[in-house]
């Protein structure tokens, strides 16, 4: 659609007048068929939200548009190969020893480069040009965009408190909870079926039944799962594992070991696929009064599933749906005058009692100050000749409509994970900037516009079930402290299907036997690996690829690790996210031709390839439980664009590499090493000015001198929250015993900014806290002791 192609095709011309684009085409001789580009781009730019409203009864636009979509990507990934030699001539010069013969070098065309790029630069050149002219002929006229929303500082906390957008639901909360405890008696597992239509709030309601005090107090084992439409028995079976172990289960895929596992965890505590698998399962390892809420649109799902009769979720009333929309609608500043509030009583009716739409709705009228603006919608004929579902996406399809440009690309790519997928914040922030979604926007920075672009869609109930968890764990106890992670409701889900086809999950595509050719983002699942070489065909243009491999056995097929390794060419990703840990040679392979990388994820892997000291445009690399890995390559300094480096959990890295301080833009460094070798010490980090969040400091021991700890500025760095100062290489390595003061004087240089929330302190040997840590004790929020403490005060 064309409010999805406007930003790509802004994006693409925004890059056509990049300085630096524009130093290597003159180079190559080739400015002047870039300057074309350009202006063609801008032209055409000014007709797509014409082209949008005509593209739904005119098929000849539909698929100028298709083309025109194509098109742009291509140019993108050209004109990035050009802005891709700038920086690594920067990283040349930078690193030239010689300067007189790099001063030869530079000053001469690299023929090759210039010639194949000037053919490809004139090849996109001439479709952008065919594409203009069919354009001619179409009458397009200018059409004003959405008004894009004024930037704002919003509450890193926003949409956390759910109770705060639930009404009307208390009743129905007690009445669930008697029913279910007095069953307590039932010597066979009880299912309750909750059914209402799409949006009407039943997995709410089951929330509130699952998070009730006395509930909680009942059943000593409590699990929460979500079950997608076509669920598989074997990756339901493990997620509950999981989740009453909280750790990973690496059990191979087989029902009979699981259900062995299954037995194990459950025993001693309370608590055609269903009726086969699931159900004999869970009754065999279920003790009397077990219960399973399941809630469902299908009152087939509730005759087929329930032991006990379906309670039927009703809509609100009209006072409590007045309630709801206004608490939104006039939320942000939005002044409740009379004639606002007759106008939104008009609107909260359309919603017909239905919780989503009514949040919704009420997000978007707090974008909207006048009264006109008011009545426009209200005057809208949305929902009126559609019911059930229909009627609530027409209500949802209209405050998308109202969404600007950039966010409407954020949301649809949401739908690149299945439904019901746990989002992490900055994971999904850092994929829009990796795409290009989110533009620079005169002083404000990519991150901080990602960021308000998160809370807008959540304000507006696009995203929603925001929470903090916190993955600390014995398995990997330096991970991180507070992570933010998000869901997104179905039939939100289904929006972004309907508007988009660029997102998709194998398992979508397989099912649906839908074509791959228009998909530009998409996330493997491991249980359809082995069919993903189908879908490949014609998927040549893959901007995105999020893939998790967690057992050998899928590469132990020939034709699958061949497929991977020769025919799969991502020549135009920004986003990788590969847990191949088992394999290291597809990392290695796939990262040889990917010089358009922004976002890379090699979490779990057990190398870490030289070939990544080359992708310059790289902005966030994450290297979380990397166990194996023991040093990063020394070339990583070349990467002057990374804004994010994790490496939670990488237990057996030794150093840092030298010189990192070089890395200025470095917003995340969630671990640092410190060692003897040079450009390797505690000073490093002083010139890192921007890190936020998280910092875990190792080897603090081998700090040369209470002045060289000084020299970290960690007291300057404002914008963290966590700060662990481990005196070991792990958590566990105890004091050496020498003398204790010399650890309490290295303690009180390395003190923090005095807002700081979370203090870690492991393997250290004084005998009393420092003077920053006993005249501030109210700004620490947090405080953990090691097992290893000696500290008196503490």
């Amino acid at each position: 659609m064309a409010e999805l192609l406007l930003p790509v095709v802004r994006g693409v011309a925004c890059k056509a007048a990049d300085t630096l684009v524009k130093t290597i085409t003159a180079m190559c001789g080739v400015d002047g068929e870039r300057g074309k580009l350009e202006r063609h781009l801008l032209a055409v730019q000014c007709l797509l939200s014409d082209a949008e409203v005509k593209n739904e009864t005119n098929l000849a636009v539909k698929r100028w548009m298709k083309d025109l979509k194509a098109v742009a990507y291509e140019a993108d990934d050209v004109l990035d190969d050009f802005h891709y030699e700038a920086l690594r001539r920067e990283v040349m010069i930078g690193n030239s020893i010689i300067r007189k013969v790099l001063g030869y070098f530079t000053r001469q065309r690299p023929l090759l480069f210039c010639v194949t790029m000037s053919k490809r630069l004139s090849n996109v050149l001439r479709k952008i040009n065919d594409l203009v002219e069919e354009m001619n002929k179409f009458g397009l006229v200018e059409r004003s965009e959405p008004p894009q929303i004024p930037y704002r500082q919003t509450h890193s906390r926003l949409g956390m408190d759910e109770a705060a957008d639930i009404f009307g639901r208390d009743v129905d909360k007690e009445v669930v909870v008697k029913l279910i405890l007095d069953q307590r008696d039932q010597q066979e597992l009880q299912v309750f079926p909750i059914i209402g239509m799409g949006g009407l709030g039943k997995t709410t309601l089951a929330k509130m039944v699952y998070n009730d005090p006395s509930v909680q107090e009942h059943f000593h084992l409590k699990m929460w799962h979500c079950v997608s439409d076509n669920f598989e028995a074997i990756s339901l079976v493990k997620s509950v594992i999981e989740l009453a172990t909280n750790r990973r289960c690496g059990l191979p895929d087989t029902i009979e070991l699981l259900r062995e596992r299954l037995e194990e965890v459950i025993a001693g505590k309370e608590e055609k696929r269903w009726e086969d698998d699931l159900k004999p399962l869970l009754n065999s390892v279920g003790a009397p009064g077990s219960i399973i809420i399941v809630t469902t649109r299908s009152r087939r799902v509730a005759s087929i599933m329930g032991t006990l009769r379906p309670y039927e979720l009703a809509c609100l009333t009209e006072d409590e749906s007045w309630e709801l929309f206004s608490r939104k609608a006039f939320g942000r500043g939005v002044q409740e005058q009379a004639v606002l509030v007759n106008i939104g009583r008009r609107i909260a009716k359309t919603c017909k009692g239905l919780p989503l739409a009514l949040k919704t709705m009420g997000g978007l009228m707090s974008s909207k100050q006048q009264v006109k603006e008011w009545e426009a919608i209200a005057r809208s004929d949305i929902g009126d000749n559609v019911r059930g579902k229909d009627e609530i996406l027409s209500l949802l399809k209209l405050s998308y409509r109202h969404l600007p440009s950039e966010m409407k690309q954020c949301f649809t790519f949401c739908a690149i994970f299945a439904k019901d997928y746990e989002m992490e914040k900055d994971r999904l922030i850092q994929l829009w900037i990796a795409n290009g979604f989110i533009q620079e926007e005169g002083t404000i920075e990519l991150a901080q516009k990602g960021e308000f672009t998160f809370n807008e869609l959540v304000w507006r109930s696009f995203l929603q079930d925001v929470k903090q968890v916190d993955l600390a764990s014995e398995d990997c106890p330096g991970s991180s402290d507070g992570l933010i992670v998000c869901k997104m409701h179905d039939l939100m889900h289904d929006l972004a299907k309907h508007v988009s086809d660029e997102c998709a999950t194998t398992e979508e595509l397989i099912q649906q036997r839908a074509s791959s050719k228009d998909v530009y983002h998409m996330q493997i699942s491991r249980y359809e690996l082995r069919k993903v070489s189908e879908l490949y065909n014609g998927m040549t243009s893959l901007c995105t690829l999020l893939m998790a491999v967690s057992s050998h056995e899928y590469f132990s097929d020939l034709n699958l690790r061949s497929f991977f390794l020769e025919r799969l060419k991502l020549r135009s990703l920004r986003g990788l996210w590969c847990e191949c840990y088992y394999d290291p040679s597809i990392i290695t392979c796939q990262l040889t031709n990917t010089k358009h990388l922004r976002y890379l994820d090699l979490s779990k892997s057990s190398i870490l390839p030289d070939s990544i000291c080359t992708l310059y445009n790289l902005k966030s690399l994450r290297l979380n439980d990397c166990k194996r890995l023991k040093c990063l390559p020394e070339g990583m300094t070349d990467l002057r664009r990374l804004n994010h480096l994790y490496l939670l959990g990488c237990t057996d890295l030794e150093r840092m590499p030298p010189n990192i301080s070089v890395l200025t833009n470095l917003q995340t460094l969630t671990t640092f090493v410190v060692d003897t070798k040079d450009g390797c010490g505690i000073e490093e980090p002083q010139n890192l000015r921007y890190l936020t969040n998280q910092l875990e400091l190792y080897n603090l021991r081998e700090i040369k001198s209470v002045s060289n700890a000084k020299e970290s500025n960690l007291h300057k760095k404002q914008d963290l929250s966590t700060l662990q100062l481990c005196w070991g290489r792990g958590l566990t390595d105890k004091p050496r015993g020498k003398d204790s003061n010399e650890d309490e004087e290295m303690l009180e240089s390395l003190a923090p900014h005095g807002k700081i929330k979370i203090l870690k302190v492991y393997g250290y040997g004084g005998s009393k806290v420092s003077v920053w840590m006993d005249e501030r004790p109210s700004n620490i929020s947090a405080l953990e002791k090691a097992r290893y403490y000696t500290m008196h005060k503490m």
